[in-house]
């Protein structure tokens, strides 16, 4: 590779019987993927920058029964795995790739069953749950006087400013409850005239 030559992403992610990997390049040409058995060697230009990279697997793969799709966004395969056993990681050397990331929407431990669903089952409608607009949960009501915050009846001290609240009045009473201090205005209108 030439030192212009730029890897993809490519993600991963496996089960017992195959290896699913997705190159993340847009303009992917069928040729530019070379399976083997025990590598897969990549090759493409696109919008005149050349991509490549090369792996040797953990171990062998079925050419013949692996199988790709490349759209104009990425190239997704399915590798057969020669002998169905979950790999320790996707390469032969136990050094990382950088550009190789594993694929957690696709990705199950050897431990997870087969048949478990997917966390969120796909088309569960939360609506159900009060989530839109975050209104509510069923059978707790609405947040009364919360309508623009026009008004909050029941608190005291809270009329003169615009939506009902007194601001003035708000830091008086944090300051007697040891929150902000008491500011006395004609402190103020001496520093002001100390100044001149």
């Amino acid at each position: 590779m030439t030192s212009t030559t730029r890897h993809p992403e490519v993600l991963w992610a496996q089960r017992e019987d195959v290896v699913y990997l997705t190159v993340n390049l847009h303009d992917v040409q069928d040729g530019a993927i070379d399976l083997q058995p025990t590598s897969m060697d990549f090759k493409n230009t696109t919008d005149s920058v050349e991509y490549a990279f090369h792996i040797d697997f953990f171990d062998a793969i079925n050419v013949e029964e692996s199988r790709r799709s490349i759209t104009g966004r990425y190239a997704f395969m399915v590798l057969t795995k020669a002998k169905g056993e979950w790999w320790p990681r996707l390469t032969k050397e136990k050094g990382r790739l950088n550009f190789v990331k594993t694929d957690f929407a696709r990705w199950r431990d050897e431990d997870d069953s087969e048949d478990e669903k997917p966390a969120v089952p796909e088309g569960m409608d939360f609506s159900q749950f009060g989530m839109p607009g975050m209104g509510g949960m069923p059978g707790m009501g609405g947040m009364g006087g919360m309508g623009g915050m026009g008004g909050m009846p029941g608190m005291p001290g809270m009329d003169g400013m615009p939506g009902g609240m007194d601001f003035s009045q708000m830091l008086a009473n944090a300051g007697a409850a040891g929150g902000a201090p008491q500011f006395d205005e004609s402190s103020d209108e001496e520093d002001v005239e100390e100044s001149k």
